[in-house]
């Protein structure tokens, strides 16, 4: 008789193990990022920390001058950047840019928002945006500036911003 019910007892439970369950977690809400106007002044505040020449021997020297930060203001992240080419360039900006956070307590880097393809048939693209994210991680940004002379002649910079807290 126990060896009857045990039997019952594991289909029973072999059945149930079958059904699909959905587990539902809450979803954190993305913030999404908003164009903002900054005067020249709070704009080079902003980035000029960050600002990086390139005059490395091995580039092709499309890209002059660089530069990529995050600061915090209140409950906000202000996002700015700037690439400035030689004037010869078709396309000139980021083939990307993420923000970036982690817990504070943590070593490895999760992507929070992405965008590519920023950028404008000049001889320089900046931006600056605003942010609301949520609070308990830090935040930063990465991105790869881009120039493009002809087919034959682009260039690429990989870039990270510093670092701030929520």
């Amino acid at each position: 008789m126990k060896k009857v019910i045990k039997s019952i007892f594991l289909v029973c439970l072999s059945i149930l193990m079958m059904i699909p369950t959905v587990a539902f977690g809450a979803e954190e809400e993305i913030a999404d990022w908003e164009d903002i106007i900054l005067s020249q002044e709070e704009f080079e505040r902003i980035v000029s920390p960050y600002e990086k020449s390139n005059s490395y021997a091995r580039t092709t020297g499309l890209i002059q001058l660089y530069a990529i930060a995050i600061e915090k203001s209140g409950s906000n992240l202000i996002i700015a950047g700037k690439t400035y080419c030689t004037g010869d360039v078709v396309k000139c900006g980021f083939t990307e840019v993420k923000i970036q956070r982690r817990k504070n307590s943590s070593y490895s880097w999760s992507n929070y928002l992405s965008y590519s393809d920023m950028y404008d048939n000049d001889f320089s693209y900046v931006f600056s945006k605003k942010l609301t994210p949520a609070t308990g991680y830090q935040y930063r940004v990465t991105c790869t500036h881009y120039a493009k002379k002809n087919i034959l002649s682009t260039e690429k910079i990989n870039n990270t911003s510093n670092i701030v807290t929520m």
